[in-house]
């Protein structure tokens, strides 16, 4: 019976410490996205909101969860996150020091007013981490 007991202990301590490395490894790489009109120094947003007048700068952020990750593609979309809908490509964004993607949108003449997207991939994946929508209206 105490021959078992050490093998179960280790067994245990390896699930429970299974769990969280399977997450950081195969989990998102990039989270908490948001869509503000400012950011702060460190690139984490300031002002959040999901409305924005034709002549605001928009800005978009996202916090790296991996130190794998250092750059991500930024894809700016009128309407659905829709290949068609694209406008904007913004690769090799780079992950400043305090962990955060950021990129600014705006327009000296004014954006149109509707619907837009904002998605982030990480380094050269397909797929999309974080995806938002955001209206632009007077």
């Amino acid at each position: 019976m105490k021959k078992l007991i050490i093998p179960a202990i280790i067994l245990i301590l390896v699930l429970v410490g299974a769990n969280p490395a399977y997450k950081y490894f195969f989990g998102p790489k990039i989270v908490d996205g948001a869509v503000s009109r400012s950011i702060d120094k460190n690139g984490k947003p300031v002002d959040e909101t999901k409305v924005f007048a034709p002549e605001d700068d928009i800005y978009f952020s996202a916090r790296g969860k991996r130190l794998l990750v250092k750059e991500g593609t930024v894809i700016w979309y009128k309407g659905e996150t829709k290949r068609e809908n694209r406008f904007k490509v913004e690769e090799d964004v780079k992950m400043s020091s305090s962990r955060y993607f950021s990129v600014k949108l705006s327009d000296p003449e004014g954006l149109e007013e509707g619907l837009y997207s904002v998605a982030i991939f990480a380094g050269d994946s397909d797929i999309k981490e974080i995806r938002m929508q955001f209206e632009v209206k007077k």
